[in-house]
Order: C-alpha cells, then sequence, then structure tokens
C-alpha cells in the first residue's frame, strides 16, 4: 500500500514537473511590451497642434485669471499697508473687495479647468479611434503577445517600451 502511494506520489511529481517545464518554455517565447498611451498620443504633431489651439482658445479665460488675481493681491497689500490709516468702514469694504475678488478668482479658475478638462478629452476621444489603429498595427510588427500600460509597470527597459514606435506611427498616419 504504501509503496503504490509512494509510486503515485512519485509519478504526480514528474508529471507535474514536466508539465511545468512545458509551460516555462512557452513563456520563454511570449513577447512582452509597455505603452505610455498618453504619451505616445501626445506626441502626435496633429494633437499636440490641437492642444495648443484649444489652450488659445482659452487664453482670455486664463488672462481674466490671472488679472482677478493681481487685483486681489495688490488690494490685499493695500489693506495691509493702509490699513492702520484707514477707517473700520473702509478697511470693512476693501477687506469684502479682496473676499469678492477671491471668489471670482476661484469661479473663473474652477469655470477655466472644466473647460480644459472638457477639450482634452474631445481631443483624445477624437484621436483614440487612429491611436488603436496604430498600436494593434505596432503589435502586429513586433509581434507581441501581451501589451501592459507603463503606467501600471515599475520597470521596463527601452527596448520594451512600444511608445516611440507607436508615436512614429501616429504622425506618419496623419
Amino acid at each position: 500500500m504504501k509503496l503504490n502511494r509512494l509510486i503515485t506520489t512519485g509519478l504526480f511529481v514528474l508529471l507535474f514537473s514536466l508539465s511545468f517545464g512545458l509551460a516555462a518554455d512557452d513563456f520563454k517565447s511570449v513577447r512582452v511590451a509597455v505603452l505610455d498611451w498618453q504619451g505616445a498620443l501626445m506626441e502626435s504633431t496633429k494633437v499636440q497642434a490641437e492642444f495648443k489651439a484649444a489652450e488659445q482658445q482659452l487664453s482670455g479665460e486664463q488672462n481674466r485669471a490671472r488679472q482677478l488675481a493681481e487685483e486681489a493681491r495688490s488690494l490685499q497689500e493695500r489693506l495691509q499697508r493702509d490699513g492702520s490709516i484707514m477707517s473700520e468702514d473702509e478697511r470693512r469694504k476693501m477687506g469684502q473687495q479682496v473676499e469678492q475678488k477671491a471668489q471670482e478668482y476661484q469661479f473663473v479658475v474652477s469655470r477655466l479647468q472644466k473647460q480644459q478638462q472638457a477639450m482634452r478629452q474631445e481631443i483624445v476621444e477624437r484621436h483614440r479611434p487612429t491611436l488603436e489603429k496604430v498600436v494593434n498595427a505596432v503589435i502586429e510588427e513586433y509581434k507581441i503577445d501581451i501589451l501592459l500600460d507603463r503606467q501600471a509597470v515599475a520597470f521596463a527597459r527601452p527596448q520594451f517600451d512600444l511608445t516611440p514606435a507607436v508615436a512614429d506611427k501616429l504622425n506618419k498616419a496623419q
């Protein structure tokens, strides 16, 4: 009985190690690469031009935010500098003006950030189909079995990074 169990266990261990050895050989031929999707997209000259145009579209709002920040800072400095010689009513009014400018600034900045985010998202979504086609072409060209997001990988040697190849093909595709 013990001999049968010993033979069965030995046979199991032998089969298990052989099957694991075959799996290990299969893994040796697996080609793995990483890709920074956003980085590749941002290297595209067309996408860069669209982002620049979007920023120019929002330059008026950016200037308004800077102006409000400067006005609030100027009022605050004046209040600190001249507050001791102002009447209580003047100090209160100037404090309210500073607070109003700060609130207006926060509103403008928040609106600007939402507009920027929406424009970025629109640009990315518009170029996503092209990016996916290019990525699939690069995967086929390099015969990649597993593609990992570069942001999720702690380390990868540069030769495993497909970002430059994808960016190059994106520029050629446009």
